[in-house]
């Protein structure tokens, strides 16, 4: 190997470690275990769609407290946001979906706020993505989804306040407001379009508090119940409905290898242990609400995820 190829592999390798030590070095801000509920068991008004969440968290409360967990349970699943949800991408050539990419608009109350996610099963390739905001208060997160039986996937997504004058019509409207996209080379004078020309409205019913105590301690675990549903269609049949959970981490330890950088000092093992105990308790909800025959018939065996739904939803919109 002559000099110049040399020295070119020890730059590449150079660059690979610090792209590996980067991304190892990305937090988890939170873990959130997810299951897709059978909308067609929560189909009704609004009084009947209160009815059956109040029917489902009867019994998830109940196998809580007398099940296999043998916990105490408290707090109630109500109404905390109603907003609609749309995503914008190329029509035909779905180029942000190929490239990994979701770009999604959320209003509530009159107030617009856009999200660019990157999804990978990689934890690597999705801590390393640059999705900076252009807004001064631009919030990003580095989270870890968790869906049945036990597929972790990762994501980094970055949040940000529109006004409501500005225009989501062509790809440079997301590459201006997240300049790492310009690293993907799209062709910024496509279309975009709203994603199968779907409009959703979404209901989310959430726990203040729930608290769990069991042989771990407290663990406070927040539910959402979320409802979509396609209003222009029908305001009675929910298209896809998910429950999930997270629970409180202080330390925000959701790192695989955090147990592997405590040192000696005995607050910071306590500190661990705790972290790790509410690992196991969270995993052992979680195979609870999938395997007990009285929350596993509420389950759905054939929903998308919530961004596929949308991208289904006009299998065409892709092709």
């Amino acid at each position: 190997m002559n000099k110049t190829m040399a020295y070119k592999v020890i730059l590449l390798a150079m660059l690979c470690l610090s792209i590996n030590v980067s991304a190892t070095n990305a937090k988890v801000d939170s873990r959130e275990y997810k299951i897709l509920l059978n909308p067609s068991l929560f189909t009704g008004d609004e009084s009947v769609r209160i009815s059956k969440i109040n029917d489902y968290w009867k019994v998830l409360k109940s196998l809580i407290e007398k099940g296999a967990l043998k916990s105490e349970a408290s707090g109630h699943l109500n109404l905390e946001k109603s907003r609609t949800v749309s995503f914008y991408d190329v029509q035909g050539s779905c180029d942000l979906l190929n490239a990994g990419y979701s770009f999604r608009e959320r209003v509530e109350n009159g107030k617009r706020k856009v999200t660019l996610k990157f999804r990978s099963a990689d934890q690597l390739l999705a801590s390393a993505q640059d999705l900076r905001g252009k807004k001064s208060k631009a919030k990003s997160k580095f989270e870890e989804d968790i869906a049945v039986p036990f597929i972790s996937t990762y994501s980094s997504s970055t949040t940000q306040k529109i006004g409501n004058s500005k225009n989501l019509n062509k790809m440079d409207d997301p590459a201006g407001l997240y300049p790492g996209l310009k690293n993907e080379h799209f062709d910024e004078s496509l279309a975009i379009e709203k994603v199968s020309n779907l409009t959703i409205n979404e209901y989310v019913y959430k726990s203040e508090n729930i608290e769990i105590v069991n042989r771990v301690g407290v663990v406070d675990n927040e539910f959402s119940l979320s409802l979509w549903y396609n209003e222009s269609v029908s305001t009675t049949q929910a298209i896809v409905v998910e429950i999930s959970f997270k629970y409180d981490n202080e330390q925000e330890e959701f790192n695989k290898n955090d147990s592997h950088n405590i040192s000696n000092n005995s607050s910071k093992s306590s500190k661990s242990s705790k972290s790790s105990n509410e690992v196991k308790h969270a995993k052992e909800l979680f195979m609870v609400m999938q395997e007990n025959p009285l929350l596993a018939k509420w389950n759905s065996t054939d929903s998308l995820s919530k961004t596929a739904t949308v991208y289904q939803y006009d299998s065409r919109f892709c092709h």
